[in-house]
């Protein structure tokens, strides 16, 4: 192949991806998990700019990573919000009431806007994670740094996700 030729297929694919990642909804908060004192589940999110109309859960296991709960809002997500993954509830609805979680599999909690120009990054979990939490501590995808696993997430205080959270987004 010639010279000419690389550099054109390389410009090509540099377009490419450009033109997909301006597509992708811009991150604009932080999701975690964690459990009420009975043990549900309870889905935490930081909105460090911008605002969230909803949430979803999915079962990453399944055949085409389904939707088994949803919750919305009536008035926006902005900042901190803390909700019931069972019964909603602090502004957030309950669309699709959640089963039991099964324990073989993961599952991966992300908010998101509407028109779909937006969306929190998400926290992925499995049944086992959950019930190691106690109430108050908080799993979410923290990147790299003290405190964070190899699998890139940390569980911290609510207060410590609510200082951290969006400090690189």
């Amino acid at each position: 192949m010639t010279r000419k030729w690389c550099v054109f297929l390389g410009g090509f694919g540099i377009a490419v991806l450009a033109a997909l990642t301006g597509c992708s909804p811009l991150g604009v908060g932080v999701t975690g998990i964690t459990v009420a004192e009975d043990g549900t589940p309870v889905g935490v999110m930081l909105v460090c700019h911008d605002h969230i109309d909803g949430a979803s859960l999915y079962d990453v296991d399944a055949d085409e990573a389904d939707e088994i709960g949803s919750w919305s809002r009536r008035k926006p997500a902005t900042g901190f919000s803390v909700w019931s993954l069972r019964t909603g509830g602090r502004g957030w609805r309950a669309g699709t009431p959640l089963a039991a979680l099964d324990p073989h599999h993961t599952y991966t909690l992300r908010g998101w806007t509407d028109n779909h120009s937006a969306m929190t990054f998400e926290v992925t979990f499995t049944a086992a994670q959950l019930a190691r939490l106690e109430p108050g501590q908080v799993r979410y995808l923290k990147g790299e740094g003290p405190g964070t696993g190899r699998d890139g997430y940390a569980t911290v205080s609510m207060d410590a996700f609510r200082a951290d959270a969006c400090r690189d987004v």
